[in-house]
C-alpha cells in the first residue's frame, strides 16, 4: 500500500521503537510526502530530526507546521527549542 501515509507513519514509529531510526526517518518522509500539511507526519519527523541532533534538518519542517497550523502553539515551541538549541 504504498499510496497509505498512514500506513508509512506508522512503520516509521514502528522502527523508531526497535531502533532502526534510517528506515524510521525514510518512512516518516515518506508519509509527510503523500500528506504534507498532515500535523502528525510533521511533528514526528521534526521530532525524529531533532532526536538525532539534525536541527537544520528540522527547521523546515517545523516551518510548514507553523505555515499549515498557526492555530497550534506546538510548532512556535519547537522552533524556540530548536533555536535554543543553536539551530537556524
Amino acid at each position: 500500500m504504498p499510496g497509505r501515509s498512514r500506513i508509512h507513519y506508522n512503520l516509521g514509529l514502528l522502527y523508531q521503537q526497535e531502533g532502526d531510526l534510517v528506515r524510521a526517518e525514510q518512512k516518516l518522509v515518506q508519509a509527510l510526502q503523500l500528506e504534507p500539511a498532515n500535523l502528525d507526519f510533521q511533528f514526528a519527523l521534526a521530532d525524529r530530526y531533532i532526536k538525532r541532533g539534525l536541527l537544520d534538518r528540522a527547521i523546515p519542517v517545523i516551518e510548514a507546521m507553523i505555515a499549515t497550523h498557526p492555530e497550534n502553539a506546538i510548532g512556535i515551541q519547537l522552533l524556540n527549542f530548536v533555536r535554543q538549541q543553536g539551530g537556524g
